[in-house]
């Protein structure tokens, strides 16, 4: 058995019954000499017998674990559920934001791609003309916004 196999045995030990590592590694010892005697006497007809025992004590000491884990770790059943948040008015417009974005560098990409070479000229004014429109879009759009955040704060200031 490797040392990195004989020092994992020795942790999982210290941590099954909390005794020092040097006690530990001294058990481990013991119960890998035991277990390769027991392999060298009873001979090659026994060896899946003794294979068998050894894999029993693992599978026991899985489930011990598996059992002491899942005691610590509370139910789901008894965990409190926050309820949903739901999307909120500025999420909404971040989304459509990014559609329209999407939509206009599309817009944009298939305006200056398409059509013939002879056409550079027209194409690149189309879309400078597509830009303008767009920022003069903006620009109404958050300016007819602001007006209406000024009348609503000019009518919560007057109540």
């Amino acid at each position: 058995m490797t040392h990195d196999k004989i020092k994992a045995a020795t942790r999982e030990r210290m941590a099954r019954t909390g005794e020092p590592y040097a006690t530990a590694r001294r058990q481990v010892l013991v119960e890998i000499r035991a277990a390769a005697a027991a392999h060298e006497e009873l001979g090659p007809e026994y060896s899946d017998a003794v294979v068998a025992s050894f894999l029993d004590r693992v599978e026991e000491e899985i489930t011990a674990r598996v059992e002491a884990r899942l005691a610590e770790v509370p139910r789901y059943a008894e965990t409190p559920r926050r309820p949903p948040v739901p999307a909120g008015g500025d999420s909404r417009r971040t989304l459509l934001r990014g559609i329209a974005i999407g939509i206009a560098i599309s817009i944009v990409a298939i305006v200056a791609v398409g059509g013939n070479s002879g056409e550079r000229v027209h194409r690149l004014a189309l879309v400078m003309f597509a830009l303008a429109v767009m920022v003069a879009g903006a620009w109404a759009f958050s300016a007819a916004r602001a007006s209406r955040r000024l009348a609503e704060l000019g009518e919560h200031r007057g109540r």
